[in-house]
């Protein structure tokens, strides 16, 4: 009985499997890229997510009293800038002797911050960030209403 396709031995390398392998190849290696720019994508976006989610975390100080509720420097727990509804200018002079590292423990943050309130600013110059997170509020200090900004950054 005759085979109507002869078999043909030794012909495993023939130029149709090397196109074959080449086009494997090429698609692997373009997946593979594909997959790591799209975890740099993700990368980058979780940490942006982390850095607004630091800066509101931050913001709270202002709508909190904190702990105890009379803290100083030197005694504070939980800081919060708060008394009656309004920023307490003691507690904010108080947040100020604590000094920024002190701040950035007791915060909680991983990031570089800066706050303004009216005319004061306390915390890092956020001139050479490569991502900032901007947060506008409006409080009240010393009977007036004041713009408050909160900048997180990452250096």
């Amino acid at each position: 009985m005759k085979r109507a396709f002869p078999l043909c031995r030794g012909q495993i390398f023939s130029f149709d499997f090397l196109i074959a392998c080449s086009i494997f190849i090429l698609v692997l290696v373009i997946l593979i890229g594909h997959i790591g720019y799209n975890t740099l994508q993700l990368n980058e976006l979780k940490d942006k997510h982390e850095l607004i989610r630091s800066g509101y975390k931050l913001s709270g100080i202002f709508f909190m009293e904190g702990y105890p509720k009379d803290w100083n420097s030197s005694n504070v727990e939980i800081i919060g800038l708060q008394t009656d509804n309004r920023i307490d200018w003691n507690k904010l002079k108080e947040f100020e002797n604590i000094g920024y590292q002190k701040s950035l423990i007791l915060l909680g943050l991983k990031y570089d911050y800066n706050i303004t309130i009216g005319n004061y600013t306390f915390g890092e110059n956020p001139e050479n960030a490569s991502s900032a997170f901007i947060i506008n509020r409006v409080g009240i200090l010393n009977s007036s209403v004041v713009p408050m900004q909160i900048i997180i950054f990452k250096l």
